[in-house]
């Protein structure tokens, strides 16, 4: 599998530098290059203005208090540790954490300051034809109500395609957004779905599913006898989401389109060889120290135990 540059999954939508930043990277170069090269000339190359670039000399350069300048050595810090893809909000919530109470907006504008920029995903926009499903169809219970005030009651799932036709299958409590089984296969069958399954069952050391609402989308392999078996043996309630309906089942598609943009930043290499051990390295840092805005910017663990201790 030709490996991919962190945030490069869509080149054209995932957005860089501000503006003002580009222009000003644009200037660093012409001021880098001005002893060798004509002014003029730079700036034709660089398609940058010349006025702008004798006016962004004479500009004050930013200064740095020393509180700043400390606080900008721990979001370096934490910035590198998450592999670049920590925003402001989430670096604060990491700061505060470590014993540092500070405002995301002040984060936010050291970063703009020094260039740091958090890799980010972009929503896609897809059109799927419908089509005449075959099969059993399950009523959608979830009805966009991705919260669960315990765990264990609302689950959600999808196969995602990843590489070379790869098929990633996945499962998610609500309640804590916690990857509970991943799987890779070189085709999503029946056994690909029944492993994860089990996977699930076994991560949250349940005698049976019994009572648990797994949803998912009108797959054809959600809709076979062999999960209606399973939903029988196993005692879970499917739910599926309306035909061509991405939003029903917002949640884990959030989750594959993070995973997507995310892996590169930490695995640059990835190959098909070390995909599904990537992918599982990948899963224990999301599920023990990335930070989720949905449970209080603690980690998918942290508030399970959280929970746990509460109750």
């Amino acid at each position: 599998m030709k490996s991919k540059r962190c945030g490069d999954r869509h080149p054209k939508k995932v957005p860089g530098l501000s503006q003002r930043e580009r222009i000003n990277k644009k200037y660093d170069g012409i001021s880098a290059l001005r002893k060798e090269y004509p002014v003029t000339l730079l700036c034709q190359i660089l398609n940058a203005s010349k006025s702008g670039y004798y006016a962004y000399l004479k500009r004050p350069k930013p200064t740095f208090s020393s509180s700043d300048k400390r606080l900008i050595t721990k979001i370096k810090r934490a910035y590198k540790l998450h592999e670049g893809t920590y925003g402001a909000k989430r670096i604060a919530s990491y700061s505060k954490k470590k014993g540092t109470r500070v405002n995301h907006k002040r984060v936010a504008r050291l970063m703009r300051e020094i260039n740091l920029q958090a890799t980010v995903r972009q929503p896609e926009i897809t059109h799927t034809r419908k089509i005449q499903s075959a099969g059993y169809i399950y009523e959608n219970r979830l009805q966009r109500d991705f919260q669960a005030m315990i765990p264990n009651v609302k689950w959600v799932t999808e196969v995602s395609v990843e590489g070379r036709k790869l098929y990633v299958s996945a499962i998610m409590d609500l309640f804590n957004r916690e990857i509970l089984a991943l799987k890779v296969s070189a085709s999503p069958n029946a056994e690909l779905i029944k492993q994860t399954l089990l996977d699930a069952k076994k991560n949250r050391k349940l005698s049976s599913l019994k009572g648990i609402t797994i949803h998912s989308d009108q797959g054809n392999v959600y809709r076979s006898f062999a999960y209606f078996q399973w939903s029988k043996e196993l005692g879970f309630i499917p739910s599926m989401s309306r035909k061509a309906n991405c939003w029903d089942n917002a949640v884990i598609e959030s989750f594959f389109s993070t995973l997507k943009v995310e892996i590169p930043c930490f695995f640059p290499s990835i190959s098909v060889e070390t995909l599904e051990s990537d992918l599982l390295k990948y899963i224990s840092y999301f599920n023990e120290k990335r930070s989720q805005k949905r449970v209080g910017y603690q980690s998918p663990k942290e508030d399970l135990t959280l929970y746990k201790k509460a109750v």
